[in-house]
C-alpha cells in the first residue's frame, strides 16, 4: 500500500464497526484495548489520573436503563481513591431541582476484588428518586454507589430532590452528607433524609425510604398541580405536596443522604452543593454541561433535567519509570490517507511491564493540518490503559489533505514520549503478497516467508530495500526472526518482490502480532501473525511444517518453486515454495498407492481448491482495498 503503516490488519478490517467504538485487539501480545463510548462501557473508561496515581477509571450513567458497571481491583493494589457524585434533581418552570451529593475518600480493597458500580442518571442508579405528582412536577435524582460483590454498601452519593410545579420560586432539597436538605416551600416541601432514615413527605407526598428499605425517594403528591419527587440516597428524601386548587401551592422534594462505610473508607468527606450548584465543581473530574439545556455533573436542574452522576476510581500501584515507543513513530503517509496507531510501552524500574497504567495520547498540530483520531468523535486526545505487556495504542489517525508535520505526545505518570509523523506524497507503494494471516504454536516456526511487492508509479521497483520488523519484544515472549533478531532487510528482485530471508519463530506468549514491511523513508504495509494454543479443534491448530515437521530447515523456494531433493533448503531457513522435494511418504504418495480411491479423492480435492480459488479471485479486490486503508 502507498502508506507507511504499522497498523494491525485486524484493526483495519474492523473499522466499519459502530461509529463510536474504537476496536482493538484484546489478546495477549495484541494492542491494549481502547474503550468504546463511555455510556456503553460496563467497566468504565480509562481516564487521566491526578498526580500521584497510576491508573484511573471513569463511570458515567450507562446507555441501558438499570445497567451497572463492574471494576476488578488491579494486582498489588490495596486502596482506591473514590469520588462519587449523585444525580441532580430535575427542575420545572416554578422550582429548581436540588443538587446531588459528593463523597470522596480512600477505599480499602483487596487485589482482584470485584466491585459493583451504579451511576445515577435517567433510568439508572443505585436507588431511584421519587416521581413528580403531576403536570410540571419533576422527579428526584437517582443515587450513585460503589458496592462490594455481596451487595454491601461501601460508598453512596445521594440524589437531589425534584422541583414541584408551583409557579413561585421554589427550590428542591440538595442531597447531603448525614442529612439531606429540606425543600424550600416549608410544610408543603419534602424533608431531607437524616442518616439512614427517610425524609417525611410534604402534604400527602410519600416519605422517602429508609436505608434498610433501599433508599428510594418519596413520590410527590398527585393533584392538578403535583409535588416534586424526593431524591434517592442511602436514605431517600420525602416527596412534596400537590394541589387541586387554582392557587398552585405545591412543594418540591427533599434531598437524599450520602454514606461511606466507616470500616473501609478513610478520610471520607460527604459534601453538599450550594443552591443548585454541585459540590466539588473545583474537582478535576467534575464536568460542566456541553450545551445550554442540560446540567453539569450533579447540578440541580433549572427547568431541565438534573446533572448526571459520576464515579471515579484511581489507584497508585506500580509506578512506570520508562515510557518508550513500540510502533508508529516516524510514519509518513500520503495526504488524506490513514496513519497506523502509535503505541507505547510502560516499564518499571526493574524493566518489567506495568499493566493497567493510564497513557494519555494527544495530537499536537501546530500547523493546524486538522489531524484527528478516527472513530473517537474526531478527537485529538485519547486515554488508554496498558495491557499485560505494558503496551497502549491509539486509534488510527486520519491525515490531512495537505502536506505537513505533526506529533503525538504520550504521557504517563509524569513520563513523556513524542511520536513524529509526516503527511507527504510518497513515491512508491508496498503490498503484502505472501505470509499474512499465518498461525503457529508456541516455539514453532511460521511456515511461510513474508513477501511484499514494491512498485514505483505502478511499475516494479527492483533493488528497493525493504525493512521487515516484528512489533513485539522477545523479552516478553514475542516472536523473532530466526537467529533471535526482530528486524531484517530484503532487496526487491526484478519483479519488485522482496522476501524476508529468514523464518519467524514463535515465542511462548500467545496472541496476535504485527510485522511491518517498509521502504526506508517511504511506503510500507503490515502483516498479522498469530501464536495460538493447541486445541482439540483441528481448524484452530496450525498444520505441521513441511518435510521434517519442524519447519526450521524447510526448502527455500526458488523461481521454479522447487526445494532440494531432500525437502530441505539453505541455512537461512526461508520457507520453501510448492516444490517436489521431500519424502515420498507424504499425502500425495499415499494417495498414489490407493488406486481409484486415491484418484477420486484427488479429484474431489481439486474441485474444492478450484472453488476456493474462485472465491479468492472474486472477493480479493474488496479485501485488498479494505486492507489498504482509506484513500
Amino acid at each position: 500500500m502507498k502508506q507507511d503503516s504499522s497498523a494491525p490488519r485486524r484493526v483495519r478490517l474492523r473499522r466499519g464497526a459502530a461509529a463510536v467504538a474504537v476496536v482493538a485487539l484484546a489478546v495477549s501480545g495484541g494492542w491494549a484495548s481502547v474503550p468504546a463510548a463511555a455510556a456503553d462501557s460496563p467497566t468504565g473508561t480509562v481516564c487521566t489520573p491526578t498526580e500521584g496515581f497510576v491508573g484511573c477509571r471513569l463511570f458515567v450513567p450507562p446507555a441501558t436503563a438499570g445497567a451497572k458497571g463492574t471494576f476488578t481491583v488491579p494486582a498489588n493494589v490495596d486502596a482506591l481513591d473514590v469520588r462519587v457524585w449523585g444525580e441532580g434533581g430535575t427542575g420545572g418552570p416554578g422550582a429548581m431541582g436540588g443538587a446531588g451529593g459528593l463523597v470522596r475518600g480512600t477505599l480499602k480493597v483487596t487485589p482482584g476484588e470485584s466491585l459493583s458500580v451504579a451511576v445515577g442518571g435517567r433510568g439508572t442508579g443505585d436507588a431511584f428518586g421519587g416521581s413528580g405528582g403531576g403536570t410540571f412536577a419533576s422527579r428526584g435524582g437517582n443515587s450513585s454507589a460503589v458496592r462490594a460483590a455481596d451487595g454491601e454498601a461501601l460508598v453512596i452519593a445521594g440524589g437531589g430532590g425534584g422541583g414541584g410545579s408551583n409557579v413561585s420560586s421554589g427550590r428542591a432539597g440538595n442531597a447531603g452528607g448525614e442529612a439531606g436538605t429540606d425543600a424550600s416551600e416549608g410544610e408543603r416541601g419534602g424533608k431531607g433524609a437524616v442518616k439512614g432514615v427517610g425524609g417525611a413527605g410534604g402534604g400527602k407526598g410519600a416519605a422517602g425510604e429508609d436505608a434498610s428499605e433501599g433508599g428510594d425517594g418519596g413520590d410527590g403528591e398527585t393533584g392538578r398541580y403535583g409535588g416534586g419527587g424526593g431524591g434517592a440516597g442511602y436514605a431517600g428524601g420525602g416527596g412534596g405536596a400537590g394541589s387541586a386548587e387554582d392557587d398552585r401551592l405545591t412543594g418540591s422534594g427533599g434531598g437524599g443522604t450520602s454514606y461511606a462505610d466507616p470500616g473501609r473508607v478513610s478520610g471520607a468527606r460527604l459534601l453538599t452543593g450550594e443552591g443548585s450548584a454541585a459540590p466539588g465543581e473545583d474537582d478535576p473530574f467534575w464536568e460542566p454541561s456541553d450545551n445550554p439545556v442540560d446540567s453539569g455533573v450533579a447540578e440541580g436542574g433549572p427547568n431541565a433535567p438534573g446533572g448526571p452522576g459520576r464515579v471515579v476510581l484511581q489507584w497508585k500501584g506500580t509506578v512506570p519509570t520508562e515510557l518508550s515507543a513500540v510502533s508508529g513513530d516516524n510514519q509518513v503517509v500520503d495526504p488524506g490517507h490513514t496513519l497506523a496507531p502509535v503505541a507505547a510501552v510502560t516499564r518499571d524500574k526493574d524493566g518489567k511491564p506495568v499493566e493497567r497504567a493510564s497513557v494519555t495520547f494527544e495530537i499536537v498540530d501546530p500547523d493546524k493540518l486538522g489531524v484527528v483520531f478516527e472513530n473517537d468523535w474526531l478527537n485529538t486526545k485519547v486515554v488508554v490503559a496498558t495491557d499485560a505487556q505494558g503496551r497502549a495504542g491509539t486509534p488510527h489517525i486520519q491525515a490531512a489533505r495537505t502536506e505537513g508535520e505533526f506529533t503525538v505526545r504520550a504521557t504517563s505518570a509524569g513520563l513523556t514520549k513524542v511520536f513524529k509523523l509526516r503527511v507527504k506524497t510518497l513515491a512508491n507503494a508496498v503490498e503484502a503478497v505472501g505470509g499474512d494471516g499465518q498461525r503457529t504454536l508456541p516455539g514453532r516456526p511460521f511456515p511461510e516467508a513474508l513477501q511484499v511487492r514494491v512498485t514505483d508509479d505502478g511499475k516494479p521497483a527492483p533493488g528497493a530495500k525493504v525493512d521487515f520488523h516484528i512489533e513485539a519484544s522477545r523479552f516478553d515472549g514475542g516472536p523473532v526472526f530466526k537467529g533471535g533478531v526482530s528486524g531484517i532487510q530484503a532487496t526487491a528482485d526484478a519483479e519488485g518482490l522482496a522476501t524476508a530471508p529468514r523464518q519467524i519463530i514463535a515465542g511462548d506468549a500467545l496472541g496476535t502480532y504485527t510485522v511491518t514491511a517498509k521502504v526506508p523513508g517511504g511506503a510500507g504495509t503490515t502483516f498479522t501473525i498469530e501464536v495460538v494454543e493447541k486445541t482439540s479443534d483441528p481448524s484452530a491448530t496450525p498444520s505441521p511444517s513441511p518435510s521434517d515437521g519442524d519447519g526450521d530447515d524447510g526448502g527455500k523456494g526458488g523461481s521454479d518453486g522447487k526445494g532440494g531433493s531432500d525437502g530441505k533448503g539453505g541455512d537461512d531457513g526461508a520457507a520453501g515454495g510448492s516444490g517436489d522435494g521431500g519424502s515420498s511418504s507424504g499425502v500425495l504418495g499415499s494417495l498414489a498407492d490407493t488406486g481409484a480411491g486415491g484418484i477420486a479423492l484427488l479429484v474431489t480435492a481439486a474441485l474444492g481448491l478450484g472453488a476456493v480459488g474462485f472465491a479468492a479471485v472474486r472477493f480479493s479486490p474488496r479485501l485488498r482495498l479494505r486492507s489498504q486503508g482509506r484513500r
